[in-house]
């Protein structure tokens, strides 16, 4: 499938007033699992911070195919995650972005030639993301997710040597892990586990590396789940589908991020209200009792609509703010700041993100809100050619 990279940037665009979130009352939680959270209504980014932003870097265009993630290994390699739409929809699933405007299926082979009905152990069925460690060991998200709806008992993490091409080893869930209904929506990797959302159900995953045992939890918090009373905008416009509803379809628990350190679990649900985190040390340990994680939850305020979080070395998260249609930068203080936006036309749900080696952060517009099952019309409104972007968070 073509390509086309772009050298130039965008033109810079006259900014639009900041969208606000209204938040209606949380629905009432256990108090063992509340935790306070602010109470304003209005966007959590000052408007005094919304003037002479960066424009965002189209860096490639997809003609054909819908994708939703991006990452980049250590030598600046981009790996793309495309959406199988529906049954028949052909995708290759995973793909690299070559230099010369083309897209190579990755790992190649068999691995990228999935048909409906097949029995999919040695195939990518239904990704939703792609993840690169430090290691450069791509990690695969496959919920087997057809048009967002996961098929039973074939979730799995599969993990790809980036230099070889070799497939590593694949981690399959059972029904324990992800149950019916359940969606693995991203991943994160470090000193020998990795950390999954399930962004349908409301809960976490937390996968033994080296064992392969796997373990879910916090799937009674309710803070993990989506919140039906927000009321979320995209462009200005009420993000409501045909039946004039906020569309639940992968809500829930669904950003998360780890500490440059390590040390702590980032996560929220796509539309917040509250950011939360939690000591990895306490996840790590399977005989923690699901309670005892529950209490040691700690708020850290609001959280944007958001598809993605990336944190960098200085304890900033900067998120795919799908509200404002760009990336918004969290400090360590808590405050925000708009760092990128770009035309509404074409950053529309800006999606999964990383950092490369470049210093660029990379991320998608993945129009999930153009997808039949969100939009309001009941009826797909997807705009191709989808885009790719970056803007420069880091200096190397």
């Amino acid at each position: 499938m073509p390509i086309k990279l772009h050298s130039r940037s965008l033109r810079s665009l006259a900014l639009a007033a900041l969208s606000s979130v209204s938040l209606a009352c949380l629905a009432a939680i256990p108090q063992a699992m509340a935790r306070p959270v602010p109470q304003a209504t209005a966007s959590p980014v000052p408007e005094a911070m919304a003037h002479s932003v960066p424009e965002a870097i189209v860096v490639a265009t997809s003609p054909t195919y819908t994708w939703n993630g991006v990452t980049v290994s250590r030598t600046g390699r981009l790996f793309v995650s495309m959406q199988r739409d529906t049954p028949g929809s052909s995708t290759p699933s995973v793909g690299e972005i070559l230099s010369n405007g083309s897209i190579a299926p990755f790992p190649g082979g068999r691995w990228n030639q999935y048909k409906f009905g097949n029995s999919g152990h040695d195939q990518f069925v239904g990704i939703n993301s792609v993840v690169s460690d430090a290691a450069d060991q791509l990690f695969v998200v496959d919920p087997a997710g057809i048009g967002g709806k996961p098929i039973k008992g074939m979730a799995k993490l599969v993990q790809i040597d980036i230099a070889s091409k070799r497939v590593v080893r694949v981690y399959s869930f059972d029904t324990t892990a992800v149950p019916e209904g359940g969606f693995i929506n991203d991943v994160r990797v470090a000193d020998g586990f990795a950390y999954l959302p399930d962004s349908s159900l409301g809960a976490l995953v937390v996968l033994n590396l080296k064992t392969g045992q796997a373990r879910r939890v916090l799937a009674n918090d309710l803070r993990l789940r989506s919140d039906q009373k927000l009321r979320l905008t995209i462009n200005g416009q009420p993000y409501l589908n045909a039946q004039r509803v906020l569309p639940n379809g992968n809500m829930s628990v669904n950003p998360v991020e780890l500490s440059a350190d390590g040390r702590h679990l980032y996560f929220q649900p796509s539309g917040g209200p509250e950011l939360m985190r939690i000591e990895t040390r306490l996840l790590k340990d399977f005989a923690t009792p699901d309670g005892v994680l529950s209490k040691a939850i700690e708020s850290m305020g609001r959280g944007p609509f958001n598809a993605g979080m990336t944190m960098t070395a200085d304890g900033s998260i900067y998120f795919s703010d799908i509200e404002l249609g760009g990336i918004t930068r969290r400090y360590p203080d808590g405050h925000f700041e708009v760092v990128a936006r770009g035309p509404a036309s074409i950053l529309v749900w800006p999606d999964a993100s990383r950092l490369g080696p470049d210093g660029y952060l990379y991320f998608p517009s993945s129009q999930i809100n153009r997808f039949a099952g969100n939009s309001p019309t009941g009826t797909s409104q997807l705009k191709f050619p989808f885009h790719l972007f970056k803007v420069k968070v880091v200096t190397p």
